[in-house]
């Protein structure tokens, strides 16, 4: 989904005569932070569709420490204000997964919804280490993968609370950078 909201926002901001030029002058800090824990849960995710079992025993680990570096780096970048709100979805995030196990968990109902019951043969595999099934005994329910994008979304999905967050401060962060009229003061 932050690969959606990233495409959207770019195609806004350029609606709105912004530059993307401006998005070079924003003044992170260790931005490594950011991104090799973004890397990592790319190969997390990928490597488990591809049915890896490099990261059966110990990938949920990663994954908690990926989220981990990334609120290291958004910390160290809290001066940004629109950081701060990316930070909070991904604390969110970071919460229901590390009570659950080191794995998001996903609502069935919801694949159901967003049209992606295929996705349950990958959820039960043990070679997927980054989400899990959402059950009675699940804790945080309310921060889980829970809300269904279906069709006509354009990437049907389903997201959580956080991840939403996190869309709206990538969303600011680029209005707010590549337009001379900011969304968040």
């Amino acid at each position: 989904m932050l690969l959606d909201v990233l495409v959207f926002s770019l195609i806004i901001a350029f609606l709105r005569k912004g530059k993307l030029s401006r998005l070079a002058e924003i003044k992170f800090r260790r931005i490594e932070l950011i991104i090799v824990p973004f890397v990592l849960q790319y190969v997390l995710v990928l490597a488990g569709e591809k049915g890896v079992s490099w990261f059966e025993g110990w990938g949920n680990y990663l994954y908690l420490i990926s989220y981990t570096l990334l609120l290291i780096g958004i910390w160290g970048n809290r001066h940004i204000k629109e950081m701060r709100v990316f930070g909070i979805g991904v604390l969110l995030n970071f919460l229901v997964i590390a009570v659950n196990k080191g794995k998001m968990p996903v609502s069935l109902e919801a694949l159901k919804k967003a049209g992606m019951q295929d996705m349950l043969p990958l959820l039960k595999s043990k070679t997927y280490v980054v989400h899990t099934i959402l059950t009675a005994n699940t804790k945080l329910k309310f921060l889980a993968d829970i809300i269904p994008l279906p069709p006509p979304y354009p990437r049907a999905r389903v997201v959580s609370v956080g991840d939403i967050v996190m869309g709206v401060g990538i969303f600011l962060l680029i209005q707010n950078y590549a337009t001379e009229r900011k969304l968040l003061d």
